[in-house]
């Protein structure tokens, strides 16, 4: 292999980076044996997760009632009722919700305050979602579809549309479509983040110039399955990766040039020896 182009935007985005910045800095500083926790995983990266839990992090999967000692909230936020519930369990909270999220989770509150009904572009079953779809108290529906589309009721007379903050932005703008033609009166928020946009941008551009790409990242990270599917949508033979241990030289002993990028929970020295394995092939 002649070539190894790393994208410039892999890896951590800010949100990431802030929420990390923020559990390490409990973790190096606290002077006693207090438990630390995050409710659920505070990144969809495995291999960070199990990082942080060897530092002493635990993940809670469920909200016992009573909590000893500090939990983090997510980056992908919590819905106010999971909020009240973690309150009330005496934990110190701290809060690592990505704040492109909590602006989602703003403009969702406004708006059903004003007689709105929400829909959200994105997946029903993520952890983001789902919390945003806490701040529509009952008013609101997360679509991936047109079937989805179809299926809501004609008679939403204020309607407001959102997009899970790493939405691919070509689903975006088709369901938007879509949902103006049966609702052309709502309010449309492309609240995709900019990291987001940017990396999808680079994957596109970068898949054109290589013989093959390597996306790095969680199998569960929504951005970085995304990312891998834009690849090949581009026509790039691309392989979706969480460890430099599923390279296998055999794979690209024909190659000349090959791309990686990473997901925005992708931690630089799990993408480091990803390229470091594949200079060596």
């Amino acid at each position: 292999m002649k070539k190894v182009i790393v994208a410039k935007s892999a890896g951590f985005c800010w949100g990431v980076s802030r929420a990390f910045d923020k559990v390490m800095e409990i973790v190096k500083t606290k002077k006693d044996d207090s438990n630390v926790f995050t409710y659920g995983p505070l990144i969809h990266n495995p291999q960070a997760v199990e990082m942080l839990k060897e530092m002493g992090v635990d993940v809670l999967d469920d909200m016992p009632q009573k909590i000893c000692g500090t939990v983090f909230i997510r980056t992908h936020g919590l819905s106010p009722a999971e909020r009240e519930q973690l309150k009330k369990s005496g934990a110190k909270i701290c809060d690592a919700t990505c704040p492109d999220v909590g602006i989602i989770q703003g403009i969702v509150r406004k708006y059903v305050r004003k007689g709105y009904n929400v829909i959200i572009v994105g997946n029903s079953e993520h952890p983001e979602v789902r919390a945003i779809l806490g701040y529509a108290e009952g008013k609101g529906v997360a679509v991936l579809s047109s079937k989805e589309i179809e299926k809501l009721p004609k008679n939403l007379e204020k309607v407001c549309v959102v997009a899970q903050s790493t939405q691919k932005e070509e689903t975006f703008e088709k369901l938007v479509q879509l949902i103006k033609s049966k609702f052309p009166k709502a309010e449309i928020f492309n609240t995709i983040c900019s990291s987001t946009t940017e990396r999808q941008e680079e994957v596109r551009s970068l898949a054109k110039e290589v013989d093959a790409m390597v996306v790095v990242g969680g199998y569960n990270s929504a951005n970085t399955t995304k990312l891998a599917q834009i690849s090949r949508e581009i026509g790039a033979l691309t392989f979706h990766i969480e460890t430099e241990k599923e390279l296998n030289p055999n794979d690209f002993k024909d190659f000349s040039v090959v791309g990686v990028t990473a997901g925005s929970s992708t931690p630089n020295w799990l993408i480091e020896r990803v390229v470091k394995r594949l200079s060596s092939f």
